[in-house]
């Protein structure tokens, strides 16, 4: 029996796309079913007016008459030039970027050199469509046609043996029955000889190693496309060729792609359950489709019933679960899961119950419990397999698919007891980096209470930068971690978490996740029974609060807070949440109350010997002793905030005391003396994490500038700071850069400015 061919196989799926028969396509094409069946089977011939009218029917756009066309010329006498493409995609969506970079690599390949592209990828992303697409774009540059094979390298079945794929294509090519009778090597020089004549394309898809295609490579003038879902290192290195790592689709090319087979009615109905899918899908081409093959077999589901499902631990992989294994997620992740080495398996497993979705070679370690230098080959392993995803900071995700795919391995292959230990060493070692690295933002902040629980995970202290860019790099990963973690051992550290990064949020105003952790925190510490997480978590709410302006909601958590901390006796967190509650009193122009707060938090910043809580604390109150009237008092209290401040090794600190004396300053009306200081403060606000601060200061300069007549420079200085806040996405933004068009004046204007109005201040 002759095999069907690729003009067959395009015409069933297209027909099944469209929900047809071969007998509805035979009544529209006006032809017999027999007719149409003994085509398809090859026992008639493509004629062109029969073509034209199957693809008119099938809205082909002309794709099978280029196929017939391609099999037509594949048949000619001696076999020499084959066209064994399958049929390409119809509606190709995206990968414009990876489709030039592989044009370009054509045109550029070496004069007479063969060129290898190998499309690397996880499963599902779309590396054989890509090659087919690729290919079919490019076929008439090559004389020879095509080849194309699957090599069943990590697939259903037994993977194909180089000698059964090369006699495929000597036949194909017209070799006759001596060139098949030789030694695999001498069979392979033949073919390359053929090839030398007519360069081919060659598509090998899903190739399990160098060892399995070396023989099939051909020579100078053809191209290798290769397609593997694993790192193929020997290859690459042996054929100088290029490597692709295909990611998953951007989400607007995966709701274009839902869009093309379910309808854009449905996604229109509701865009954001449609966004939830595609990246519920992990933005895999095939999860993708099949979602759509699914709503267009159902029409009572809807996108919103499917994102719901698919985000449901219990039920996720079953949409994706089918008899066919190749639309069975178990079935084809399986294929790599099954090949990794055990130490491999088993992080992959934990990966899937850890309470983060990122992890970096420590944090892996700890999550595993083993050396940090095996994790990190463990996570090459799995990246090569293509089951990690590497991200630019140098940790690893796992996507949404993978990820539910090992939890389900977790949940069958390890004990529950090993689970929840697992996640309890990740929540501990995050409490404590967390704890850490913010004590080096604000030295001595955390307290006795906090330390004895971390006596397991004392790591050292990093320097503020280090510091800053853990917290920048980490703080979602662990209020995610606080949040995700199920274990009844963790109970205290699930509060202690999130509030533990209350100096970064207040440096950097993170407004959106102090809120969360927060909200997180007060959350755990209640389900705890937990006087000092409440205290804590209603300290982090209220600062947060305060900051975003809620000032009477701010006084009142603040207020409950610095009570709990007083009736623990906790001396260090009852100093900052009087500061805080002073600060907010004094928002609300209630200075008398501020300054009984300051004093009572000075007394205990002083007692503790806590250096910057005495200048951050002085330099805020010499403000409010201002605003009460005390005007010597408040100059002498903010020298002191400054004096102390030169003393310690902090910009940070530096800063704050400058920008708080520039600002007494200004109320006072001493606007030169207060730029002298607001210049310094700006100088020391230079790093990425002091923005808003930076802006803070620019704003003030230029109030005061504005006050002495300097209207352009004044201008600039509302420009720059309405840059960062709008880089910040700050409401203000608006605001400040109206204030830059009222304060400056025509260009005209500032052009003829007489030189002696230019300010020149001192260094």
């Amino acid at each position: 029996m002759r095999q069907i061919n690729s003009f067959a196989e395009a015409v069933h799926r297209l027909r099944r796309e469209r929900g047809m028969s071969l007998g509805d396509v035979a009544a529209k094409a006006r032809y017999s079913p027999s007719y149409l069946s003994k085509l398809l089977h090859g026992h008639r011939r493509l004629l062109p007016e029969v073509v034209r009218q199957i693809d008119t029917v099938l809205d082909a756009k002309g794709q099978l008459e280029r196929l017939a066309e391609q099999q037509r010329s594949g048949g000619s006498a001696g076999g020499d030039k084959p066209m064994q493409l399958p049929a390409d995609v119809p509606g190709f969506v995206g990968r414009a970027d990876v489709l030039r970079t592989m044009d370009d690599a054509l045109a550029s390949r070496a004069e007479g050199g063969a060129h290898t592209i190998v499309i690397e990828g996880g499963f599902w992303v779309g590396k054989t469509a890509l090659a087919v697409h690729w290919v079919t774009r490019n076929l008439d540059r090559f004389p020879g046609g095509c080849l194309f094979t699957d090599m069943r390298g990590l697939g259903p079945g037994t993977p194909r043996t180089p000698e059964e794929v090369l006699d495929g294509f000597l036949q194909a090519l017209g070799a006759g029955q001596a060139d098949l009778n030789g030694a695999l090597e001498v069979r392979a020089a033949r073919f390359r000889s053929i090839l030398a004549e007519r360069p081919a394309v060659m598509v090998l898809d899903n190739i399990a190693d160098y060892s399995q295609v070396r023989h099939l490579l051909p020579g100078g003038g053809s191209v290798v496309v290769a397609t593997s879902r694993e790192h193929q290192a020997s290859l690459l290195l042996r054929t100088g060729g290029m490597s692709i790592d295909l990611p998953a689709l951007p989400v607007a090319d995966a709701l274009t792609l839902l869009a093309s087979r379910a309808g854009r009615h449905r996604l229109a109905a509701d865009p954001v359950a449609a966004e939830a899918v595609v990246r519920r899908c992990g933005r895999l081409p095939m999860a993708v489709l099949i979602v759509a093959e699914h709503l267009q077999q159902r029409p009572d589901s809807t996108l919103g019933k499917i994102a719901a499902q698919l985000a449901t631990d219990r039920h996720r992989l079953d949409l994706f679960t089918s008899p066919d294994p190749t639309v069975n997620i178990h079935g084809v992740i399986d294929l790599s899961y099954l090949a990794l080495p055990p130490a491999a398996a088993r992080l992959f497993r934990l990966l899937g119950i850890s309470p983060a979705y990122t992890v970096s070679a420590d944090s892996a370690a700890v999550l595993a419990d083993i050396e940090p230098d095996l994790a990190e080959s463990l996570l090459t392993v799995l990246r090569q397999a293509h089951l990690v995803t590497p991200m630019p900071d140098g940790r690893y995700c796992i996507d949404y698919l993978l990820r539910a795919y090992a939890h389900q391995r977790a949940l069958v292959e390890e004990h529950l007891r090993d689970v929840e230990k697992a996640q309890d060493r990740v929540l501990g070692w995050y409490t404590a980096r967390a704890l850490q690295a913010n004590n080096s933002l604000i030295p001595n902040w955390r307290d006795s209470m906090i330390d004895s629980l971390l006596a397991d995970f004392d790591q050292g202290s990093p320097g503020f930068d280090e510091a800053m860019s853990w917290c920048q790099a980490e703080v979602a990963t662990a209020l995610q971690i606080a949040k995700n973690t199920r274990s009844h051992l963790a109970k205290d550290l699930l509060w202690v978490l999130p509030t533990a990064f209350l100096p970064y949020f207040a440096i950097t105003r993170s407004w959106t996740d102090w809120l969360i952790a927060a909200g997180d925190g007060l959350e755990a510490a209640t389900a705890a029974e937990s006087t000092a997480g409440t205290a804590r978590s209603l300290q982090v709410l209220g600062w947060a609060e305060r900051d975003l302006g809620r000032t009477s909601e701010a006084i009142s958590h603040l207020t409950q807070a610095h009570n709990l901390f007083v009736e623990l006796g906790d001396e260090l967190p009852a100093a900052w949440t009087a500061y805080g509650l002073a600060l907010a009193l004094a928002d609300s122009q209630r200075h008398g109350e501020a300054i009984t707060h300051f004093l009572a938090a000075d007394d205990r910043f002083q007692a503790l010997r806590h250096g910057i809580g005495v200048v951050m604390n002085r330099a805020a109150l010499a403000l409010a002793f201002h605003e009460a009237g005390d005007r010597e008092r408040a100059v002498d209290t903010a020298r002191e905030a400054l004096s102390l401040a030169q003393r310690r090794n902090s910009d940070s600190i530096h800063s704050v005391a400058h920008h708080s004396l520039g600002i007494l300053l200004q109320r006072r009306g001493e606007h030169r003396a207060a730029l002298i200081h607001f210049d310094a403060a700006s100088s020391l606000r230079q790093r990425p994490w002091q923005r808003w601060n930076l802006a803070d200061t620019l704003i003030a300069r230029a109030d005061s500038l504005l006050a002495l007549g300097f209207r352009p420079q004044a201008a600039a200085a509302y420009e720059k700071a309405a840059d960062i806040l709008e880089s910040l996405r700050d409401s203000r933004a608006h605001e400040i850069r109206a204030r830059a068009a009222l304060g400056g004046k025509p260009e005209w204007a500032a052009k003829n400015e007489p030189a002696d109005t230019v300010l020149h201040l001192p260094s």
